[in-house]
């Protein structure tokens, strides 16, 4: 759960074709995102713990509510809920953006109905279909909680982080390559270096290797594990035939 808090974290680079110095900014947003999440996260539980014993906080209640109605805010409840709703709505708002560029981004130029379709923008520059379709997945959670309330929530984040750790693990493995592609040239790989690598990329590797084996001790979390290999696995099976069905008829 910690590590499905950070999915979208890697969104930033997305954002590479919206500015006007990205060489500038990017470094800059990257570099800012360690400071937040210590000054946000680490920083508030060394708030909550200071005023409030850490063994007296129920894993059933929301540790800022059991603060705050300590000291006498009896609304406490209404506040946190409202501070929930209003970043999971920013955070559905990126998740959106996100996955929009990203569906234009890998439809653009396409052959197929459906590629046309998701790989083009409206006069306002904006992928709109491809936002649609983002939005339309979206509300198919909706109607999957009818079905298996109170659950859809691990489901899903279970299967995000199970997904992310293959996403994840994708850009560390294209970083090392990206390097060792530089390093044959001889170019330099850029102002903006990772630090420590590759050494940096073999631990993030591991780590993420670490949580794949974690997810294995839960029945949830084990299912979306089993689950999203197997889809992975049916996209490469889908996309290896299809390409193979391609060369087939050039050859003919």
């Amino acid at each position: 759960m910690v590590l499905f808090g950070f999915i979208g974290i890697e969104m930033v680079g997305m954002t590479a074709s919206e500015t006007n110095d990205p060489t500038h900014i990017i470094p800059k947003a990257i570099n800012e995102i360690p400071m937040r999440v210590i000054l946000f996260y680490l920083g508030s539980l060394l708030a909550l713990m200071c005023i409030y014993p850490w063994h007296f906080i129920s894993p059933d209640e929301s540790p800022f509510v059991q603060v705050f109605s300590a000291i006498g805010i009896k609304s406490a409840a209404a506040i946190i809920n409202f501070v929930v709703l209003t970043a999971a709505a920013s955070a559905c708002n990126s998740s959106l953006f996100t996955t929009g560029r990203m569906l234009f981004s890998l439809t653009y130029g396409g052959k197929s109905r459906t590629s046309k379709r998701l790989g083009k923008l409206s006069k306002a520059q904006v992928p709109v279909n491809a936002l649609l379709l983002s939005a339309a997945i979206i509300a198919v959670v909706v109607v999957l909680n009818m079905f298996i309330p109170g659950k859809v929530f691990t489901l899903i984040s279970s299967i995000a982080t199970t997904c992310f750790l293959f996403i994840w693990g994708s850009i560390v493995l294209a970083h090392l390559k990206y390097r060792r592609v530089m390093k044959a040239e001889g170019k330099p790989a850029g102002d903006f270096k990772m630090p420590f690598a590759p050494y940096s990329d073999y631990f993030v590797l591991a780590f993420l290797g670490m949580v794949g084996v974690v997810l294995l001790f839960r029945f949830e979390t084990l299912v979306a594990l089993i689950g999203s290999v197997l889809w992975l696995l049916g996209l490469w099976l889908f996309k290896t035939i299809k390409d193979r069905a391609v060369v087939a008829s050039i050859q003919d």
